[in-house]
């Protein structure tokens, strides 16, 4: 019996007598199968050559995986039907909005008068702070060294008692000669007596004497001071006609006494004087009057009323930032404005002066009277302008933009920088970036409360402020260190299985 008849045909034998079909012609699922019961290459790994580019792999899949699930969790987060904003239409917002601005521009400056007219009379520190300075100004020494002698001198009649004098020695019996002489020395001696007078006057108005007696004398006029501006007069300060004017008599009576030191005891026999110092004149004295009145009044609530109308204007407008910044550049405009004002009101109230009154001492009072408001304006012109900066900085504009990028690139490299050379805040710089918004809040409050409880603000007192609430804040930008990423979890890390 033949090994075919009753045994199954040998595989290799069947391979044998199979006929042969090219590689390219045979079908797909035979190539496959080829493939996968190919001999495996028993040939040892080159792990040191594949290993970093698997890592870099496994990196990269774990990165694009936890993107895609911050963006899963940020989504489901935002509600699925959060109402849009509602958006602000009506042509009458415009046109409020802008008689809003208007309004606040005028009446920021009138809030500034009212308030250091109401400073002037209601506190006598301050009144007295501002007329001090007077004191020692060339220009109103020299005034008052003029006036004082002329009301000596006046009052001595120091040319009569000299001529009497000389006649007498004439009447004695003197040769022509001696007589006529004597005659001729009399104008000579007058001026020599005003001269010592003048002389005597200067140095007391130039010694801290004065400077006292000045500050004390104001002092007490203050008092009287509301009187005069709501038309009545007693005392230290009196109002005739156009005219408001300093008593006087207790600094003539200092310069007597010096005088009657000094050996003139001629003085000693003048009786009190009453003369008057001018401190302001003009024709329209009345409508100050009425003026400080109305100051007066609307000193208290027209900076609420300020505020209010802000708020209504931000309330109410289409565009808040751009509203904002409208404003504060409007405010700033009126405090220039106003400055403007007070320069041509200067020459037009001393063009209207009387030819004998002194034009520079008149001049130097007027500054110093108004130098509160003009301190006052400054300082508004420099918050306002602050204010206009940061709403613009921090909005969507595109130089805005270009800005804050610019700015924390730089602070970005000096950060980096710092970490290099192995400063690190560790917690501390993470409790300032996750508190950021919190401390840039607590620092410009208290900027604004530091502004707010200032006694008379300047500019030179904000501009101090805001710098140093920039560096404040510029410091907690360098310091602060977001925290550090958490580890991916090494499911994240496995890459996805197909």
């Amino acid at each position: 019996m033949s090994d075919t008849a009753g045994n199954p045909p040998n595989e290799q034998d069947e391979q044998q007598d199979a006929p042969e079909v090219p590689a390219e012609e045979q079908p797909a699922d035979t190539a496959a199968d080829t493939e996968d019961t190919a001999p495996l290459d028993t040939a040892p790994l080159d792990t040191e050559a594949t290993a970093p580019e698997g890592a870099e792999v496994t990196t990269e899949l774990a990165e694009v995986e936890a993107l895609k699930a911050e963006v899963a969790r940020l989504r489901a987060e935002m509600p699925a039907d959060a109402p849009a904003a509602p958006e602000r239409t009506g042509w009458w917002r415009s046109v409020l909005v802008t008689l809003l601005v208007i309004v606040i521009a005028v009446l920021t400056p009138l809030g500034v008068v009212a308030r250091w007219a109401h400073n002037e009379v209601a506190d006598t520190d301050r009144y007295v702070q501002s007329v001090a300075p007077l004191a020692s100004d060339p220009a109103v020494q020299a005034a008052m060294t003029n006036r004082i002698t002329d009301e000596i001198v006046s009052r001595l009649q120091v040319q009569a008692v000299t001529d009497q004098a000389v006649q007498a020695l004439a009447d004695r019996g003197l040769p022509p000669v001696a007589a006529s002489s004597l005659q001729a020395l009399g104008t000579p001696l007058a001026n020599a007596i005003e001269g010592f007078i003048h002389d005597a006057v200067a140095k007391f108005v130039a010694s801290d004497a004065f400077q006292t007696a000045w500050e004390d004398a104001n002092r007490e006029a203050h008092a009287q001071l509301v009187a005069v501006l709501t038309g009545k007069d007693t005392g230290a300060v009196q109002v005739n006609g156009d005219t408001v004017s300093v008593n006087l008599a207790t600094i003539i009576d200092a310069v007597k006494q010096q005088l009657s030191d000094r050996g003139f005891t001629l003085v000693d026999k003048l009786p009190e004087v009453n003369a008057q110092f001018t401190i302001f004149q003009s024709a329209d004295i009345t409508k100050a009057q009425n003026a400080f009145r109305i100051l007066s009044a609307v000193n208290t609530w027209l900076p609420i009323l300020l505020l209010v109308l802000l708020a209504v204007a931000l309330a109410i407008a289409r565009h808040r930032r751009r509203t904002l910044i409208a404003t504060m550049i409007a405010v700033a405009a009126s405090m220039l404005l106003l400055g403007v004002a007070l320069n041509t009101f200067r020459m037009v109230y001393l063009d209207a002066l009387p030819s004998d009154v002194d034009h520079a001492a008149a001049g130097a009072i007027y500054d110093t009277l108004v130098y509160f408001i003009r301190l006052n304006l400054r300082a508004i012109l420099v918050l306002t302008l602050a204010v206009a900066f940061i709403a613009w900085v921090s909005g969507p504009g595109g130089a805005a933009v270009r800005v804050r990028r610019g700015t924390s690139r730089a602070i970005g490299s000096v950060r980096e920088g710092g970490e290099r050379v192995g400063l690190d805040t560790g917690q501390f710089g993470v409790f300032l970036h996750v508190n950021k918004a919190v401390i840039r809040g607590a620092v410009l409050g208290l900027a604004l409360l530091a502004y707010v409880m200032a006694d008379h603000p300047t500019g030179q007192f904000t501009f101090v402020v805001l710098i140093i609430a920039a560096v404040v804040l510029l410091i907690v930008e360098l310091l602060s260190r977001p925290p550090a990423a958490p580890e991916p979890s090494p499911t994240e890390l496995s890459p996805p299985t197909t």
